[in-house]
């Protein structure tokens, strides 16, 4: 079978929502450092607050083998991590992060395609031939929501990896993103880090684009003027290069229905919050999915080539 095809089968093993924590073991008091998976935040919420998802996590020390239990709280930017047993013992997370494997969240230098376009390009045509080969009439079935999924999921390292290496093309357009977008302003650094390494600043950027979201495409609320509020990547776009994620405002909105559909397609097995089972993913509606994703993608490789 073809890369797409495998991957789309196994797509139900690699949806996790993860983080890697680190703490000293107040057992042996050894360093513990190791990736979990934490619930998954509730991203279909209004407000920031309400999308944090409480679990139980359960883990070991690898030199003494104790076994520790505790309460998680997981959102889509920070993890927090209390020991039942220890509840004195700091266990510090990094963000956690959706749909990426771990090897490529830690290296000090994140790999990055040369052209992220010509890699979506060829995953995109491998998912129209999976479209007419192998998606089925029943827009309900397993295969035609995987398939549905997938090209989301292949949109969004598109969107991660062309918005990173624009940064990196562009060092002023860098400087200026720093300085508008909250997550980075508020970034807080040591000088002594800086110091052992002159691309530290940048290389600690990377990651903490690498580690969003890249299916948040807004939440439909309108600012004071009564225009659509700009968030999630169509704002890390517009405040990165000045302009639009999408050729028109119909693609965005379609992108956003995207984004929930995906949601209860991964999480929900095929069914809406009321239990309703989703029956639109016919081959029409992929190969209509598919359109949106090319026209998206035609509409940034055009305008990244005037920058």
């Amino acid at each position: 079978m073809s890369r797409t095809t495998d991957y789309a089968i196994s797509m139900a093993n690699a949806q996790r929502w993860v983080s890697r924590i680190s703490l000293t073991c107040p057992k042996c008091g050894e360093p513990i450092c190791k990736e979990l998976d934490v619930p998954e935040p509730n991203l279909m919420a209004e407000k920031s607050r309400d999308m944090v998802s409480e679990g139980d996590i359960a883990f070991e020390c690898d030199d003494c083998g104790e076994y520790f239990e505790g309460d998680v709280y997981a959102g889509p930017a920070h993890c927090d991590i209390e020991l039942r047993s220890h509840s004195d013992v700091n266990v510090y997370c990094d963000p956690p992060g959706y749909d990426r494997p771990p090897e490529d969240w830690y290296e000090e230098e994140f790999s990055l395609p040369s052209d992220p376009s010509a890699v979506l390009q060829t995953n995109l045509t491998e998912i129209e031939a999976l479209i007419h080969t192998h998606a089925e009439q029943d827009g309900s079935s397993l295969i035609n929501r995987m398939i549905f999924a997938q090209i989301l999921t292949y949109l969004e390292a598109f969107f991660c990896d062309t918005l990173i290496s624009g940064l990196r093309s562009h060092p002023e357009r860098l400087k200026t993103f720093a300085s508008r977008d909250g997550s980075l302003a508020s970034l807080d650094f040591k000088a002594v880090q800086v110091l052992e390494d002159p691309d530290f600043v940048r290389k600690a950027v990377e990651h903490n684009l690498k580690s969003r979201l890249y299916h948040k495409f807004g939440s439909g609320k309108k600012d004071k003027s009564g225009k659509s509020r700009s968030e999630g990547v169509a704002l890390w776009y517009q405040i990165a290069f000045g302009f639009a994620l999408t050729p028109s405002d119909a693609e965005l909105d379609q992108l956003k229905s995207f984004a929930a559909l995906r949601h209860d397609c991964v999480h929900r097995n095929g069914k809406t919050k009321e239990d309703e089972i989703l029956t639109l993913f016919d081959k029409v509606y992929l190969l209509d999915a598919l359109s949106v994703a090319n026209r998206v993608v035609t509409h940034i490789n055009s305008e990244m080539q005037k920058l």
